[in-house]
Order: C-alpha cells, then structure tokens, then sequence
C-alpha cells in the first residue's frame, strides 16, 4: 500500500496531458501574444519576517469577487478569440481527435481470485468500471457517462472475495464525492453512500467483506474555510445508515493520536492478517503509521494505537502479509530500503524492525506490493523500470523477465494469491498489463489497444548542467530525422513535487506533437523522484527553486544543441509543476529564461503568499509555506 497522495500520479500525468492539447495549436501557429485585458495591481505588501513582500494582485483573492470572475471571462473570452483565429487549429484539432479516439485505454486493475476488474475509457469519455469473469466474459459494473449531471469515477476497491466493490465518484468534475456501492453478482447498486468522501482515498475492507474502512470529510457548510481539515477514519458495516458508522481516528482531535487538523488519516487492512494500520498523511511523501489489532480496530472503543513510526522516521509506504508489517523506508537511504517488522512482538519500535532489502547505490526503490508468493518490488535502474520478487523466508532477490525496457509498474497484488499484475510502458510505445505467475508472464490485452504507432519518433535520454552544475536527466521525444538547425518548436514538461517521478508513459498526443516535426522535453527536475529521496528533498523547502533553475537549464539546453530557440520553446507544467513556468521574474532573468510568464494572465501559473519563516533569503522558502 502506497503512501495515499502517490496514488494520484496517474491521475496528474495523465490531465497534465490532456491540458497540453490547448498548448499544441498555439504553438503550431506560433502567435499567441499577451493581448488580453491586463490586470490592474495595487499597492500592498506584507512586512513578515523583517521582510518587505509586494502582493500587487491581492485583489484578486475572496470568494464572489465580482471584477476577479469578470476579469476572468475577459480572459477566457480573449484566449478563445486567438485560438479561434488560429489557421492551423482545425488542422491540430481534427488530428489529436482523432489520435485520441483511435484506441481504447485500460487502468487501475485489480484482482480478486478469477475475476480482474479495471477501468475501460475511449472516445474521450470517463472511464467504465467493467469486470472480466475467468472464463474471458466482460460486463459493465458501472458507467458514469450515463449518469445525470455527469460523473466520473477516481478509483475503486474491491471486497475480499469480489462479491462487492466500492466505487470513488465526483460528479461535475468534483473532486470531493461519495462512495457507491455494487454488488458484483446481480450489478445492482446498493444504498449504502458514504460521503463527502475525497476522491483519493478508496475503502479499506475487512478481511470477511462485511464492511469497510474510509475516510470521510466533515460536512462542509457555508463559511467552512477548508473543508479538506478535520477529515476521519470511519468503520462502515454494509446494510447500517452513516449515521452508525464508528469513528476510529479524525483529524484536529484532542486524543492520544493528536493528529494534526491538516492532516488525513486512513485506515489499511490485508486479507489474512489480524492487524490493521492507521496511516497518518499530508502534503509529503512520508506518514506517521500507528498499528492495532483488527478486532479492537472493529470494536471501535477507544482503540489502543501502538505508533512507532513517525514522519521523521521517512516511511512511504507500507504492507501487511500476515503478523509482518513491511516497509519501505528512505530515512539514511535515499534510494530506500525494505524494513519488515514483526508486530507480535510487545511494544515493537521501528528498531527492532529487520533491514530485509537494503539500500543499493545504482537502484531506485519506488513501490511494492505484498502477494502470496513474495513481496514484489518496483523499482528503477539507469530510469528504466524493474520488478523483483522477494521470498519470504530466505530474502532472496529474483528480478522478473520483462519483455522491453521503459516504465515497469506494479499494478496489483494479493497476499492469498501468488503472482501479480505488471504493467511496461514507453514514451511511444502503448502501455501494456502482463499477469505474472512465476515464471510466467501473460499479456491480459487489457493495456492500452488500437493506439497508432511511431516508429519515425525516438525517445533520446540525456542530461543537462543546471545553474549549481548538477548534471538533471531529461527526456527527448522527436523524430529520428529532425534536423538540429534550431527550427523546431519545442514543449519543456516538469512536475517536481512530492517525489514523483515523471517515468516514459505512452501519450498519442503528445506523440502528435513530435510526430509532426517538433520537440516534447520532459525535465526531470530535482522536487520529483527520480534519482531517490534525495532528489526530492534537493528541490524541496528551502530548495524549492532548485527545480525552477533545473527546469530553465532544460530549456537553455533545447537552443545550446540546436533543438529549437527561446523564441519557439513554451515552458508547461500544472498543479506542483505550475511553480515551474510562474518563478518569479528576477529568477527567470538571472537564468536567461526568455519565455512570458505572468502569474496575472496565465492558467498555468501560481501565486503565493508568505505564512512561515524563511529559511533562506531570496529564494522561493521565504514567499512558499510550504513547497514540496
């Protein structure tokens, strides 16, 4: 079980491409300018820290804030009308629809003894939650399309013997929703719905499937200023109105927990064990984790909590296989390392767990998943995905056979049932889902099919001295004949935050883009994971800007190799990688950085205001609380 905000990883990638598409037919005509109504500012400042810090837009902010929303429109109206009078945006337009409807994409598989549930999505609609029974036959469980309003599905889990799943929907592009549940056998939906529910946690079941853990919001009312603090972990049992539902941790209490009223607590269970965890997560890659028995956690009365790992401990992850709780840990190891801590022994500590996978110098330790035959391991070498099974009882390492080289991820796997299910990936090659069964590997042909291929595109994997002489990887995706003659336009992509890693993910998209003559860079900046927790912690905090100076080194390299030139390089990046296009101007100059970016006009910008002490003065840790 990972760390609950890396869930969502998929999810970024795969928005973050599709806000890309707006990007394509602008700088296929190359002549988007900042003509829209500029925004007025006024003369306000904070004086924090000692420190003078101008908020010329803080008009800007408040809710119903009428010339904020009509500013907006103006905005919105100004960018249509450009895009519109664009030559080649019919042309771009009728090419990625059709990119994008040529296939169909399958994700988020999960098992459950015969049956394989996953997520079907094409012709640019939601996913459908679809089940295939073992002897090949597939049905819809639920389809979102079709519901009133529109809906969408987030993620889903599904009981211990796959009699029922729990379904994670937001209507109208929300992301705070409800659960729903099915039952798999009749495909009816009961009237169980628990909510207001965010989208990233799914329920936890109890090992005989009479109801789950979740974790639920507070109602949010009128006036709430963050609906996201004071969240709870619930016990739900099938059948009882939420009403009953037991709290077993929130958010903000006055407990022996004393959990922070930012934070999410989330409660995990495993088949087959007695025990289960109470994780305690925020913002960050590491948690606090807190183990108990189940059937005290199922009592529910005043459960007796055992918590012996703390944030500064650096936990990401963990996994239940029986009495043993397995850890990935990244404290003193920054390409991690496995623990595995035995919870039968009275008052265990984090120090008496066992280092089973210790840390190795060349290899990056990014997920794992705990199965009947093994602990498997997801892992990095050289950026190039691996997957390796640890036995039980002899600790040994067996790396699996993979059938190509790209992005290689564990996707499911169940402690009563050996094997699991793998996923390889590329940057032109579309992402295919293997069942692993010892030493065989199986392509279930639920990857993503009917996609075009690209056999005129080569993925280049290089490296780039930023403005500290750190040498910061980046991937080139462009024809093989493209001539280095600067003429190319070019995207630079960059996320850097939380430790996640931009792996090669297959896009017809953005394969279109560089299809076409034109270069897609994807800076692997220092804030992501790529290189190990140290990377993430390099370009985090007081370092924040380090991947602001990794991600201009990016696009400086683009026109230094004759790729392309400043003038025809746009610089991407949305929620985390917002900070990348929106460093402050003074920054932007001091690199050489020459591409617009106004925090008052663009989307894809971000603005912030100080709530902490600096750190460091002059760089992004004295205006950002906190940057991850």
């Amino acid at each position: 079980m990972t760390h609950v905000l890396a869930r969502s990883r998929a999810n970024l990638i795969v928005a973050a491409t599709r806000r890309m598409t707006l990007l394509i037919p602008l700088l296929a005509a190359n002549a988007f300018a900042q003509q829209a109504p500029v925004a007025r500012t006024v003369d306000v400042a904070d004086h924090d820290f000692g420190l003078t810090l101008p908020d010329p837009y803080r008009w800007m902010e408040g809710e119903n804030n009428t010339e904020f929303d009509t500013w907006l429109k103006a905005q919105g109206a100004a960018s249509r009308a450009k895009l519109d009078a664009l030559p080649t945006l019919e042309a771009w337009r009728e090419r990625l629809g059709k990119a994008a409807s040529a296939g169909t994409s399958h994700f988020d598989h999960a098992q459950a003894g015969d049956r394989l549930f996953f997520l079907r999505e094409s012709d640019g609609k939601e996913g459908v939650l679809m089940l295939r029974e073992a002897d090949g036959k597939e049905r819809t469980l639920f389809d979102p399309n079709v519901a009133p309003g529109g809906a969408s599905i987030s993620g889903f889990s599904v009981s211990p013997d796959g009699g029922k799943v729990a379904v994670n929907v937001g209507y109208g592009g929300n992301e705070i929703g409800e659960i729903a549940l099915f039952d798999v056998v009749t495909g009816r939906r009961l009237a169980d719905t628990p909510k207001p529910v965010w989208s990233e946690f799914k329920a936890s079941w109890l090992p005989d499937g009479s109801g789950f853990f979740y974790t639920r919001m507070q109602d949010v009312k009128p006036g709430d200023a963050d609906p996201v603090q004071g969240m709870g972990a619930y016990l739900h049992r099938l059948g009882q109105v939420q009403s009953a539902d037991a709290l077993v941790a929130r958010a903000g209490a006055d407990d022996m927990l004393k959990i922070a009223a930012r934070d999410f607590p989330y409660v995990e269970t495993a088949p087959g064990s007695d025990w289960v965890i109470l994780g305690i997560g925020g913002a960050r890659t590491s948690a606090r984790y807190c183990y108990a028995p189940l059937a005290d956690a199922v009592a529910a009365v005043r459960v007796a909590w055992r918590c012996p790992i703390d944030d500064a401990d650096n936990v990401q992850a963990t996994g239940l296989h029986g009495d043993t709780l397995y850890l990935l840990s990244a404290r003193d190891a920054p390409n991690r390392k496995m623990l595995a801590l035995d919870l039968r022994a009275a008052n265990a500590t984090l120090a008496d767990a066992k280092n089973v996978v210790p840390e190795r110098a060349d290899i990056v330790l990014t997920g794992f998943g705990v199965s009947g035959d093994g602990v498997y391991l997801q892992s990095t070498r050289q950026g190039l995905g691996r997957i390796e099974r640890l036995d039980y009882a002899s600790h040994a390492l067996t790396q699996v056979a993979l059938p190509g080289e790209g992005t290689a991820l564990l996707v499911d796997s169940d402690p009563r049932q050996p094997g699991a299910l793998l996923s390889l990936d590329g940057w032109t090659t579309p992402l295919k889902v293997y069942r692993y069964a010892g030493k065989t590997l199986t392509d279930t042909g639920l990857g993503k099919l009917g996609f075009p291929a690209y056999p005129d595109l080569v993925a280049e994997e290089t490296e780039v001295a930023s403005a500290d002489g750190t040498q910061v990887p980046v991937s080139l995706i462009h024809r093989r004949d493209m001539k280095l003659d600067g003429h190319a336009r070019a995207i630079v992509y960059g996320y850097g935050g939380y430790g996640i890693s931009l792996q090669p993910t297959y896009s017809a998209l953005r394969a279109e883009w560089s299809q076409a003559g034109n270069v897609l860079a994807v800076c692997h900046v220092r804030g992501g994971g790529e290189n190990g927790d140290a990377w993430h912690s390099g370009g985090s905090g007081a370092d924040k800007q380090r991947g602001i100076e990794d991600f201009i080194a990016c696009a400086k390299a683009l026109e230094k190799r004759g790729y392309s030139t400043a003038s025809r390089t746009a610089g991407f990046g949305g929620s985390a990688g917002g900070l990348l296009t929106a460093a402050p101007t003074p920054l932007r100059r001091r690199h050489g950085a020459q591409w617009p970016c106004n925090p008052a006009s663009s989307t894809r910008c971000a603005c912030w205001r100080p709530r902490t002490a600096p750190t460091r003065s002059g760089n992004l840790a004295t205006r950002a609380p906190r940057l991850a």
